[in-house]
């Protein structure tokens, strides 16, 4: 009985001091997490739409009307001086661009606009006073673009074919007085509608899909010939313009905004 309690207690003390001697193995680090990066870089593929304002500007040249080669009511000019005009402009835009590898941007985009801007000129002919009203309604483009990427800034330069809403309405007095007295007054129609559009402009990404800009364009409708003729019924009289070659064109100049479908 005495040998089978001084085996416990040397069991109890040994047992302690095995267990010390027992190595045990740190388990592994875990291995790192690996992070893809964020692609940073701007695109400017793609199709957007957007919005734009501004003011569009003119100077109007004067009305020069010669009296025709057989000098019915004699030689000269009637000048009715210039006009500069401004008024407001804006409307939408969609558009689309692609961009390369070397970071040239090349697209197109199309634009409708309303347009405020009329302008007022009187002139006087054989004594008469005649004033002139033209006003354009709408204008719209269709233009290409060609430009550098510099990460979120564009520059690029535009043109293309523009349009617009343009009349033109002459005022002439009921009963001329002097050498038109018994003579109607009319003018030739108004043909300037159809021309180009040229510009530059720069737009900022703000995020992949917003995009702010300014652009500039000058447009040009074409010829904005002017004529009036004088008829008694039995004589007829053409006064036609002495700058055959003046175009009706104005400057614009607009902020634009885009969401780009990126």
């Amino acid at each position: 009985m005495k040998r089978f309690a001084l085996l416990l207690a040397s069991t109890a003390f040994v047992t302690p001091a095995l267990a010390a001697d027992v190595i045990y193995d740190e388990p592994p680090a875990p291995a790192p997490m690996m992070i893809e990066p964020v692609a940073t870089t701007t695109t400017w593929t793609g199709l957007y739409i957007g919005g734009q304002a501004g003011v569009a500007f003119s100077g109007s040249d004067a009305i020069n009307l010669d009296p025709g080669s057989d000098g019915a009511f004699g030689d000269g000019t009637f000048d009715s001086g210039d006009d500069d005009n401004a008024g407001f402009i804006g409307g939408a835009h969609i558009g689309y661009d692609h961009q390369f590898a070397n970071n040239i941007v090349i697209g197109a985009v199309a634009d409708i606009n309303y347009i405020d801007a009329d302008t007022n000129r009187t002139y006087s002919i054989a004594g008469n006073n005649v004033s002139v009203e033209e006003e354009v309604d709408y204008l719209g483009t269709v233009r290409a673009r060609v430009g550098y990427a510099m990460d979120s800034v564009l520059v690029y330069g535009s043109g293309g074919l523009a349009y617009a809403g343009y009349d033109r309405n002459s005022n002439f007095p009921n009963a001329p007085t002097g050498d038109l007295n018994g003579y109607t007054l009319d003018d030739n129609d108004a043909d300037g509608d159809i021309g180009y559009a040229v510009g530059a402009g720069v737009d900022v990404m703000a995020t992949q899909n917003i995009s702010f800009g300014v652009e500039y364009l000058y447009t040009n409708l074409g010829s904005n010939d002017y004529s009036v003729s004088a008829s008694n019924g039995t004589n007829t009289v053409d006064f036609t313009s002495e700058s055959n070659d003046d175009d009706l064109d104005f400057h614009t100049v607009w902020a634009k905004a885009s969401y780009r479908f990126n």
